[in-house]
């Protein structure tokens, strides 16, 4: 056996393209060798593709970044896709700040994974590797020891000899493939589990970046107060005095307090009205007999304010900026996990000889095009921040579109193939980032083996897993080809033909027409 690291491992067979592997959530595809069939068009984006200018809050003193810190490391984080019908499970975690609504929240989920992302899962990949590889093999062995049993009744001789030492070494062969696909399963289901956690667990909490906060003004006396969203663009959204409450709630601090603060300035500004106004006062203090006008009495309000709030103030947005910290570094931390998690990923496979028999004119030796899916878009808010978390309500299903008998579904996991040819299409995973881990045309089997490997299961697996038939003159008619790996079904003789064969090995041979009978 031998594990090669996702850096070095460029596919399943080493004729696979090379290519580098952008991050899970990255809007520019990679370069494309062939695209895998699908229902649908996997929307990624043009090679030309030049994403938007972020546009900026029009407020030249504006202190809030065009682009949200956390941002590039969330969509590393949810790119990912571990697990099926995920999408409506995740929400965001609880940290002490505005959500995002609803439809925003979805929106960004959405755009940083592949169109139908369920099929582009790593829960699907295993789960195909299992079913329609490793399943279809497993009985291989047993098939071919049984029915050689029952050839070397009514075959005899050095041609017999030569075709059951293939047989054994095709057993060695098949025993071997399902042994590396079990490590790669193994290995994929320890992914899936890891990246799953850092998405929530069955919990579905995923830190979300909190928007950013800017006072025009001080606090006391603000003109207006910039919030910025991740994922926005253009101006920041602007709340007045007036919207205090709701600007202390969106910062995760008590509304309370700007409630508060406001009453004790308005308190204060009436006290020195009232103080200035009194003769009394005047007279006793030396004051100015003139009196003082309002916004010299809101100038000592403040004064007094800030004498009596300022240090509460100064700790609520300390804790501001600890939540946001904590929030931020969270993201980072996930971000780096799922990264370290992806390039943990590989295919486990142990170099394999063709049998002799094996004919390399009649095996699909093409290795399989790898697709790179990714995400369809950057995320792009367009609602204020909310106080409600998103319900996590699925409106639909996130399958794609049923196909007919004859159509093509889309590639499963992170690499896909074409499932006319009778393979799952499931070749290799994305690099990292792109992921699943990072969501083409040959069996699933010759995928698994590699061209060194496929013939190896050919010619003899077929016919002696396949064929219970004793007719010696119509199996030495093929036992000098091979083909497609892949189990015969059960089939009436006709009346006319001697030996029923698989026709994807050797097709249906009369006896009579049979150029070695």
């Amino acid at each position: 056996m031998s594990d090669q690291p996702l850096e070095s491992y460029q596919g399943l067979d080493a004729a696979a393209p090379a290519a580098g592997a952008p991050a899970f959530g990255d809007v520019q595809p990679a370069p494309a060798t062939a695209q895998p069939s699908a229902p649908g068009p996997i929307q990624t984006l043009p090679d030309e593709y030049v994403p938007p200018q972020r546009q900026a809050c029009s407020n030249p003193g504006c202190a809030n970044p065009t682009a949200h810190p956390a941002e590039t490391a969330w969509q590393q984080l949810v790119s990912a896709v571990p697990v099926e019908r995920q999408l409506y499970r995740l929400r965001p975690k609880e940290g002490g700040m505005a959500f995002p609504t609803e439809a925003d929240f979805r929106a960004a989920v959405g755009a940083v994974r592949p169109e139908y992302a369920d099929a582009h899962s790593i829960e699907r990949l295993r789960g195909a590797w299992t079913e329609d590889v490793a399943g279809r093999l497993a009985d291989w062995s047993e098939r071919i020891r049984s029915n050689l049993a029952d050839l070397a009744e009514g075959w005899s001789g050095t041609d017999f000899e030569t075709f059951e030492a293939a047989c054994g070494k095709t057993r060695e062969l098949v025993d071997d493939l399902i042994d590396d696909i079990d490590a790669t399963v193994a290995g994929l289901q320890s992914t899936e589990e890891a990246l799953y956690s850092l998405q929530g667990g069955d919990s579905g909490e995923i830190p979300y970046p909190a928007p950013q906060f800017w006072i025009d003004g001080e606090w006391h006396s603000w003109v207006s107060v910039h919030i910025r969203p991740a994922w926005w663009h253009g101006d920041c959204i602007q709340y007045t005095c007036r919207d205090a409450e709701h600007v202390l709630a969106l910062g995760g601090a008590e509304p309370e307090l700007a409630t508060e603060i406001i009453d004790y300035i308005d308190e204060r500004i009436v006290h020195y009205v009232d103080y200035y106004a009194s003769p009394v006062n005047v007279e006793r203090e030396g004051l100015d007999p003139k009196g003082l006008t309002v916004e010299e009495a809101k100038e000592l309000a403040v004064a007094d304010a800030m004498e009596h709030y300022g240090t509460l103030v100064d700790q609520s947005w300390g804790a501001y900026d600890a939540r946001h910290g904590e929030i931020n570094d969270d993201i980072d931390q996930r971000s780096a996990d799922t990264d370290g998690e992806e390039r943990t990923v590989r295919t486990v496979r142990s170099d394999k000889e063709y049998p002799a028999a094996a004919d390399p004119a009649y095996m699909d030796l093409e290795p399989p095009p790898m697709d790179q899916p990714a995400g369809t878009s950057a995320p792009l808010a367009s609602e204020d921040p909310s106080l409600d978390p998103p319900s996590g309500e699925a409106p639909g299903s996130e399958e794609p579109p049923a196909e007919d008998d004859g159509g093509e579904r889309p590639g499963g996991g992170l690499a896909s193939g074409d499932p006319a040819t009778g393979g799952s299409g499931y070749g290799t995973v994305a690099g990292p980032g792109a992921a699943a881990a990072a969501p083409a045309a040959t069996s699933a089997t010759t995928a698994a083996m590699g061209p060194a490997t496929a013939g190896a299961a050919a010619a003899p697996a077929a016919a002696a897993a396949g064929s219970g038939s004793r007719g010696s003159a119509a199996m030495m008619g093929g036992a000098a080809g091979a083909g497609v790996a892949r189990p015969a079904e059960d089939k009436e003789r006709e009346a006319d033909v001697d030996l029923v064969e698989n026709q994807n090995m050797w097709g249906y041979v009369n006896e009579d027409d049979d150029p070695y009978a």
